[in-house]
């Protein structure tokens, strides 16, 4: 096999960088995550303030990213930051917690999300699926497989996926939101369904759980610096994409809680059972709507979640691509399809193993909270980069400077410091920072081995 026989194509415009920003985020954390946010805070006013607050925190690190994509529009993103900032070493071990946890762990988190909202789909009895226990998994695994062969036939292929995942779901809730706004007009009332529960206080723990769903919801904004190499004029759809579809995502997701928050009072969604994620979305469906709209819902979820899950290979696997050509990697990760101009062997690669996260981790909290972890501990250092880089290369041209500078960077540090202490000191969640903590480990001895006999 020639080692690179092809070259990645800038083949992607405005449009498509909007809708990779906003399709990559809105998954099902908007979806299932209302309702242990709901039960870990005291009040609405809290729910709000938490959804907006991080949404600007993400927002100060798209502006970073802005300007770090503009300066470096390559494949890699990420990767690419780290390394012109920080140095090969730090940018190899982020390439390896992303490989090992963050962008495998979160497709597996995606996948198996996906699964949950198609099962209803095919009205099995509760002994059907009992007798067939594999059947989330298959249907997980299948959904990746999917979209790594999407993905392996060419990126504008890739983009039109995303792009028409992107406007189905957008216009979906863009409808709940409407409807939600016409019942309000016409003062119809809510029926409760559920006990009121008693009130609570705030806690620390409430909080660490709120914001572990609220940033899960939000996942996924960092995704299009991925794509420099195969954006038209970088320069400037880079940031535009990047600001725009966070602009575009923190007002859905305001609009869309106010309407949950309508349709299900905050007293009755405390109320409900501990773990029935589902019901949320669907009451406020069949409330605005009727029951049977919301049995629609589940279709709606899995389009919303194959399209978030689809960055994953369109984008992420651009940053093995980079390493492999910085021979961090085995060279065959840069190996691009001479007809369809996409690293396909990485695309398979990161497929294969997140199938096998799917298979062996199961838990759809433990996936994501182990990726929460590792991700904040990289976030952190590249929106660090800015500052490092406005030190070391000042003449440096900067098509886009970072909005806010210097406060927005150093806001979105301060959270992700905060949040990163605040994890490892809490015995609920230390656990899944400890997991990330070893695969961190596990990539320094691994990465001197390479330098030293790798690459002979």
């Amino acid at each position: 096999m020639q080692a690179n026989p092809g070259h990645l194509q800038r083949r992607l415009g405005l449009t498509s960088a909007i809708s990779i920003t906003a399709g990559a985020v809105i998954g099902s954390g908007i979806f299932l995550k209302p309702l242990v946010i709901a039960q870990s805070l005291p009040s609405v006013s809290w729910i709000f303030g938490l959804w907006f607050a991080l949404g600007l925190v993400c927002l100060c690190g798209a502006f970073a990213y802005a300007e770090l994509g503009a300066m470096f529009p390559s494949a890699g993103g990420q990767y690419v930051f780290l390394r012109e900032a920080w140095g090969e070493e730090t940018a190899f071990l982020y390439g390896w917690v992303f490989f090992w946890g963050i962008n495998s762990g979160t497709m597996a988190a995606l996948a198996a999300a996906f699964a949950e909202y198609m099962l209803p789909l095919l009205h099995l009895t509760p002994a059907q699926l009992e007798s067939h226990s594999l059947l989330p998994s298959l249907i997980a695994s299948s959904m990746i497989l999917l979209l790594a062969l999407v993905n392996h036939f060419g990126v504008s292929f890739g983009a039109m996926v995303q792009n028409l995942s992107t406007f189905a779901k957008l216009g979906s809730l863009g409808l709940i939101v409407i409807g939600g706004l016409l019942v309000a007009h016409q003062g119809q009332t809510t029926t409760v369904l559920s006990q009121p529960s008693p009130p609570m206080d705030l806690s620390l723990a409430g909080v660490l759980t709120a914001f572990i769903g609220i940033f899960w919801a939000y996942e996924g904004w960092y995704q299009l610096p991925f794509n420099s190499a195969e954006l038209k004029r970088p320069e400037r759809n880079l940031p535009m994409g990047l600001i725009g579809g966070m602009l575009i995502v923190i007002g859905i997701y305001l609009a869309i809680n106010a309407i949950y928050l309508q349709a299900v009072p905050f007293q009755e969604m405390r109320g409900l059972p501990a773990g029935s994620n589902q019901q949320v979305p669907y009451l406020t469906v069949a409330r605005i709507f009727s029951p049977q709209v919301a049995n629609y819902l589940t279709l709606l979820v899995a389009i919303s979640i194959l399209g978030a899950a689809n960055p994953n290979l369109l984008s992420s696997t651009r940053a093995f691509y980079a390493m492999a050509e910085d021979k961090l990697v085995p060279k065959a990760l840069d190996w691009v399809h001479p007809k369809y101009g996409t690293p396909t062997i990485a695309i398979w690669t990161q497929a294969i193993w997140a199938v096998f996260i799917i298979l062996y981790l199961q838990k759809f909290h433990d996936i994501t909270a182990f990726v929460v972890f590792d991700s904040f501990v990289f976030y952190g250092l590249t929106v660090a980069a800015v500052y490092r880089l406005r030190h070391t290369r000042p003449d440096h041209p900067r098509p886009y400077r970072c909005g806010g500078y210097p406060v927005t960077p150093a806001l979105f540090i301060l959270v992700t410091i905060g949040f990163i202490v605040t994890l490892l000191l809490n015995p609920v969640e230390q656990k899944h920072a400890l997991i990330g903590l070893a695969i961190l480990a596990a990539g320094i001895p691994y990465y001197y081995w390479h330098k030293r006999w790798g690459q002979k």
